[in-house]
């Protein structure tokens, strides 16, 4: 082996911290044109500090039509295909260079099994996965191994994805004693070098999984993901079997790493606060289809379509003022099975919006703002009847809260002994009258 195993390509700016889950996401919506560029040429968020990737290049990642069918089969000898259940059903997506894109959905939508599949773990059914205009689909296990350095995978339960046989340093070490790069010698200090970037002892390298808490064993298996120096990693639901406080050590950990290596993510994940706050881009999946993308701020700020509207809706708020005022959209019925999905649009059996059309055809995913694609026949902000949309009532509790300040303000002005605007301390300031 020759060079060393990686190369940080730029220095990073801004830190997962200062970026804050209220201080909105991490998309590069609008006009980027007046942005400053890091040394590597990234977009520096002006908001944030954090780079952000530049779509004017091509796509490192493109899926498209993307099909997982698992085939149902019955008899006892003579086995038969009887049907299939379709865990990914016409997915289509792009992903850049340093770009997050997060996917969410409710479980059983099929958001892991995209994941999978775009990494060729389950061989798709139908469509293409093109890494940097390279055809997967199509090769065969072998050819596939070069392509496995550059995408890597971050496994959802941290204590299942350990091998509990063998230590840390094995467990690093393997991808690369599988690649055939460096000698034993440089495997160690590279296993140390990623212990060390990922946040834990170089010392541990002996120690086994089990002597490890949750976020440690989560931070081993990202330490594996980044031993190939990968361009993608996929990262399925990383932080939905960890408490918060380690969630929050992982996420920023994540942020870091993408920050200083240029890594693109493809974040599976339940919680969408943690989605708004780690994503450039959102995909929303509703049983096996894309039903909704757009950058992060404008899908929390104006959802199109009533499925992401009701997942919105479902976010816990920590203003209380906001809480008390919020109605949640209560999806009616239970998700449809996969291995018979409803005709038409998916979701038309649990929509308030839903027309004969709905039951009828399958609504193409069509661009109905910048960066803004909804597949929906009747896509549009406003909620179920009856309901106000968050984006309305933070607005609307904002306006108040600056009249009850602008009212407090003029009344100390008009109190005997307050400070005026006319003399020094003491003195009252010109009358205002009320209302």
């Amino acid at each position: 082996m020759t060079g060393s195993f990686h190369t940080p390509p730029g220095t990073r700016s801004g830190n997962a911290d200062d970026a804050g889950i209220d201080a909105g996401g991490r998309g590069a919506g609008g006009d980027t044109s007046s942005w400053e560029k890091a040394a590597d040429g990234r977009l520096v968020h002006p908001d944030t500090g954090m780079l952000v990737p530049d779509y004017a290049d091509a796509p490192v990642l493109e899926v498209s039509q993307l099909q997982k069918h698992f085939p149902i089969k019955a008899g006892m000898i003579f086995q038969k295909q009887v049907g299939a259940v379709k865990a990914v059903d016409g997915v289509s997506l792009k992903l850049w260079q340093g770009e997050t894109l997060g996917v969410v959905g409710e479980s059983g939508c099929g958001k892991s099994t995209l994941g999978r599949s775009i990494l060729q773990l389950h061989r798709p059914t139908g469509g293409s996965v093109k890494f940097a205009g390279t055809e997967l689909t199509t090769m065969s296990d072998n050819q596939l191994r070069p392509i496995r350095r550059e995408i890597q995978m971050v496994f959802q339960d941290p204590y299942a994805s350990l091998n509990p046989r063998m230590t840390v340093g094995n467990i690093i070490a393997e991808p690369l004693v599988i690649h055939k790069l460096g000698d034993k010698d440089q495997r160690l200090a590279r296993v140390r070098e990623l212990l060390d970037t990922v946040g834990l002892n170089p010392a541990f390298t002996n120690r086994y999984p089990h002597e490890f808490s949750g976020g440690q064993r989560q931070r081993i298996g990202i330490a594996r993901a980044l031993a190939l120096q990968p361009r993608v990693i996929i990262a399925d639901e990383p932080v939905s079997a960890l408490d918060v406080s380690i969630q929050a050590q992982v996420l920023n950990l994540l942020d870091d790493l993408q920050q200083t290596f240029n890594l693109s993510y493809i974040f599976i994940a339940h919680d969408l606060a943690v989605v708004k706050h780690t994503s450039d881009r959102i995909a929303v999946m509703y049983l096996g289809k894309l039903v909704e993308l757009a950058d992060s701020e404008l899908l929390y700020a104006n959802p199109q379509h009533p499925y992401t509207q009701a997942l919105l809706s479902s976010i816990p708020v920590a203003d209380p003022e906001v809480a008390r005022r919020k109605d949640r959209i209560v999806l009616q019925g239970d998700l449809p099975s996969p291995q018979d999905p409803p005709s038409g649009c998916p979701f038309h059996t649990r929509c308030w919006k839903a027309q004969q059309i709905c039951s009828q055809q399958m609504p193409p995913l069509e661009t109905v703002a910048d960066k803004h694609e909804v597949a929906c026949w009747f896509p549009g902000p406003e909620g179920a009847p009856g309901t106000i949309t968050p984006a309305k009532i933070v607005q609307q509790v904002k306006a108040e809260r600056a009249a009850r300040k602008a009212a407090e303000q003029a009344g100390a002005q008009q109190q005997p002994g307050s400070s005026g605007t006319d003399g020094g301390p003491g003195r009252a300031g010109p009358f205002t009258p009320g209302p």
